[in-house]
């Protein structure tokens, strides 16, 4: 009778990264105030850069306060009923905080169209400044998060708040042309410009996001690799069924059945699959079944590419 050998490595931290929403609520809170009072001054002053870059501001604002909230969430204990806890929550909060910016950058978009085609003239100068506030609430706030820690929350915040401080230069820059030149046309046509490279800049995290909600591997992980290291195991006839998705921070999941040869011992097997796990692709938390070659089980699934 064929005995199948489950195996769970537990060799992995299960928690958030320390420090994080501490971070992410100072620079939630900092980017919120900031942007409604850019978007204020953008209004009193008819610029739509200077809108285009609160909009932006606005966005990363709710990003990073969904951000705190997932990562809050995601600190909690597991239990019988979420037996992963909510780790989920940093990657819809993630989601929402690319749909967030994409759906702003189109608003914006639509506006500066508007604008080029009915141009009103701006303080460029005033617009500037406020700018270079825009620069400096960024920078403190990116500085807050850091760029080192590579969850998905923090990343795409870190990255968002450097995107910002980079908008707000070009509106400095724009702002001093229309004051210095007296174009109308350079406001509306610059904001048109900060929406399109916010459209360019944002869609490839989006698709991250999507992609991680839907169970996708992970792009850190490259899953053909991860096939050839077990299916290359020595004993190791095929393996099928082997999926790989995403549980949460730098957590991922593995599933996979080997089939072994002959005499082959299934203990030891498995202890080589798990070695083979653990030092090259430490962050994998696996479930392995072993099974004897003509007695696998199927569940129905696409098999591995490799069977022989």
């Amino acid at each position: 009778m064929a005995t199948h050998d489950h195996h769970h490595h537990h060799g992995h931290d299960h928690s958030p990264p320390a420090g994080s929403s501490p971070a992410l609520a100072r620079a939630g809170i900092a980017n919120l105030g900031w942007s409604a009072a850019q978007a204020a001054a953008g209004l009193a002053l008819g610029s739509t850069a200077l809108l285009s870059d609160s909009v932006h501001n606005l966005g990363d604002a709710a990003g990073l306060v969904l951000a705190w909230i997932a990562a809050t969430l995601a600190s909690r204990r597991a239990t019988s009923y979420r037996t992963w806890g909510l780790h989920r929550t940093e990657h819809l909060a993630g989601f929402a905080n690319a749909l967030l910016v994409l759906v702003g950058a189109a608003a914006v978009g639509i506006g500066a169209i508007w604008r080029l085609a009915h141009p009103v003239a701006v303080e460029g100068l005033h617009v500037s400044l406020w700018a270079l506030g825009g620069i400096a609430v960024n920078a403190l706030s990116a500085w807050w998060i850091g760029g080192r820690n590579a969850n998905i929350n923090a990343r795409g915040a870190y990255l968002h708040l450097i995107s910002d401080a980079a908008i707000s230069a070009a509106v400095v820059v724009g702002g001093l042309a229309v004051h210095f030149s007296g174009q109308a046309w350079i406001d509306p046509l610059l904001a048109l410009a900060i929406s399109l490279w916010l459209l360019w800049h944002t869609w490839p995290f989006f698709r991250e996001t999507l992609d991680t909600i839907l169970d996708a591997v992970p792009l850190r992980h490259d899953l053909s690799k991860i096939q050839s290291d077990l299916a290359g195991i020595d004993g190791v006839e095929f393996l099928h069924d082997l999926h790989v998705w995403p549980l949460g921070g730098q957590r991922t999941a593995l599933t996979v059945h080997l089939v072994h040869r002959g005499q082959t011992d299934p203990t030891e097997l498995l202890r080589k699959a798990l070695d083979k796990l653990h030092h090259e692709h430490p962050d994998i938390h696996a479930t392995i079944q072993v099974e004897p070659t003509g007695i696998e089980t199927w569940h129905g699934h696409e098999v591995c590419p490799g069977r022989e």
